[in-house]
């Protein structure tokens, strides 16, 4: 009976190392993708600020803008 056991734990940590390794692979593909030099640039007309919502994000938080909902009148 214990033979049984340890059978469905070795199956268990097999199945656990092929999702990892699956999981890894996947992680290697964006890496790649990410680090990749032959990509094309951005086109320099394009602002940073509008390429994706990171860089929006990053754009208010380092140039905070002047609320203009405020009025002091």
């Amino acid at each position: 009976m214990s033979w049984q056991l340890w059978v469905v734990m070795a199956l268990a940590a097999a199945g656990l190392v092929l999702l990892a390794a699956a999981r890894m692979r996947h992680a290697r593909k964006v890496f790649d993708d990410i680090t990749d030099l032959e990509r094309p640039a951005p086109t320099p007309a394009e602002p940073a600020a509008q390429r994706d919502e990171l860089a929006r994000a990053r754009a208010r938080h380092l140039y905070p803008q002047p609320d203009r909902r405020r009025s002091h009148g």
